[in-house]
């Protein structure tokens, strides 16, 4: 199965609140980087925060952050679910759970301090089963994080 070239960006409720999983599809000249790739954008906003500290100055620490997941244009799409443990001063090991309506993408990053960066696609579930590609990451302002998905899907043929 081949996803097309249209973006998307879903909408409606929150997974938890909603009884049924909802997408919407932008017009079919929403950008995509070449056949095969889904595109959706989101705007993301830290809601909750908490670090436990390990003690050993930052390494060892594990933060875990809630973000509220929005479409560009403001519309609830979900929630991130976010855990990265300190390796070092500046490494940082992140794991994170997009919980969407109709499915969660599951995403993983080693990353620095930069305020932009990818993050590999491991998987999906629901409308996202078996999805892999990577997330771009753009931070805009404290707790305030741009992603944009590139999603492949798997030839299901």
């Amino acid at each position: 199965m081949r996803i097309s070239r249209k973006a998307a960006a879903v909408a409606g409720p929150r997974p938890y609140r909603a009884g049924v999983a909802r997408a919407a599809f932008a017009s079919s000249s929403a950008p995509a980087t070449h056949d095969g790739v889904q595109v959706l954008r989101f705007h993301t906003i830290g809601v909750s925060q908490t670090v436990n500290d390990a003690g050993h100055g930052g390494p060892g620490n594990v933060n875990a952050i809630i973000f509220d997941v929005r479409t560009p244009s403001g519309t609830e799409a979900g929630t991130a679910y976010i855990r990265c443990t300190a390796f070092t001063e500046s490494v940082t090991l992140c794991h994170a759970a997009f919980v969407l309506n109709g499915g969660q993408i599951e995403a993983q990053v080693a990353n620095g301090m930069a305020t932009t960066f990818t993050a590999a696609v491991t998987g999906g579930t629901g409308i996202y089963e078996g999805v892999t590609g990577q997330i771009r990451n753009v931070i805009t302002a404290p707790g305030v994080i741009d992603r944009t998905f590139y999603l492949i899907r798997p030839d299901r043929n």
